[in-house]
């Protein structure tokens, strides 16, 4: 008897063939390439044929993976249906919710959801515990994890990503006199940065990447003087001078209106920030969690929106 596939594989199949391309659909979910690159080949690998060929420059999707992503799409469908039907036929929302989640996030843009969520939901109890701390979920009993950063490499839990805003090259006036015009991302290769570090990265890395109108990438190597996970600690450090930055616009765009900061090349950007929420499985899932999800996937646009609108 065939071992059932993996609901996971099938979705990033289908996600891949919608995107057009690994590159863009890594963009999309907000994982890397190299993450779907294994999915695809265990799925092939299940399926016992190929469903894309690729090349190191373009992919191409077969007669059989065109036939077998029409039906992916279909059994996705009937799979979200009959999730819906037990959420609907489950109780109100209630219980406790345990949720982590880093410290500039919780300050900055989640905190003005909170009430409002707790309002709309008397029986539910919200424990916040905020800090940069990567937690157990399951031993330390989380129900939900939300991770700030551009991709997310593990593939042990269930994943909903929510796209927050791009990320800008920044500096003070007076440095980017200093560095002279720049028209190039290379031009800034060696320049002494504040980097804002995520989970996992590389402690020794030093390359950026930044995106021009094709979203082809260019690398910048730095220097980094400071680098933390907090994005509230390493903007002082911009402010003053210190080095150049790379930094989500809802933290440095009035900065940048007020005179405070200017944007170096802005014709190009570091990528789009992510909110990752990850939760052990969807089963498990409770209604207050999936509550607080849909919450977040409703408000968090409107949340940044009004940051990046205020005066």
């Amino acid at each position: 008897m065939n071992k059932p596939l993996d609901l996971n594989d099938l979705r990033y199949f289908s996600a891949i063939i919608d995107a057009g391309s690994l590159s863009a659909a890594s963009r999309n979910l907000g994982v890397t390439k190299s993450l779907l690159s294994l999915h695809l080949a265990k799925l092939e690998q299940a399926l016992g044929v190929t469903l894309i060929q690729r090349t190191t420059r373009r992919m191409e999707v077969t007669p059989l993976g065109q036939e077998f992503h029409h039906r992916c799409q279909a059994v996705l469908a009937e799979v979200e249906r009959a999730q819906s039907l037990i959420e609907d036929a489950r109780d109100v929302a209630r219980g406790t919710l345990k949720i982590s989640c880093p410290v500039a996030f919780a300050q900055v843009i989640l905190t003005p959801m909170l009430s409002a969520f707790l309002h709309t939901y008397p029986e539910v109890n919200l424990v916040l515990d905020a800090d940069y701390r990567d937690v157990d979920l399951l031993s330390e009993g989380y129900d939900l994890a939300l991770k700030v950063q551009r991709q997310l490499d593990d593939s042990r839990f269930i994943v909903r990503s929510f796209r927050m805003d791009q990320l800008w090259l920044v500096a003070t006036p007076e440095l980017a006199t200093r560095l002279g015009p720049v028209h190039r991302p290379s031009q800034l290769d060696g320049v002494a940065s504040v980097l804002l570090r995520y989970p996992g990265d590389n402690p020794n890395g030093t390359t950026w990447q930044l995106f021009d109108a094709n979203e082809q990438a260019h690398p910048i190597s730095h220097q980094s003087r400071l680098a933390s996970s907090d994005p509230l600690v390493l903007k002082p450090a911009v402010l003053s001078g210190l080095g150049v930055a790379l930094l989500p616009s809802s933290l440095c765009q009035h900065d940048v209106r007020d005179g405070l900061l200017v944007r170096l090349l802005p014709n190009f950007h570091g990528g789009n920030m992510q909110l990752h929420a990850v939760f052990p499985s969807r089963q498990g899932l409770s209604k207050a969690a999936r509550c607080f999800l849909e919450h977040l996937g409703q408000h968090l646009p409107m949340q940044i929106q009004q940051m990046l609108d205020e005066d």
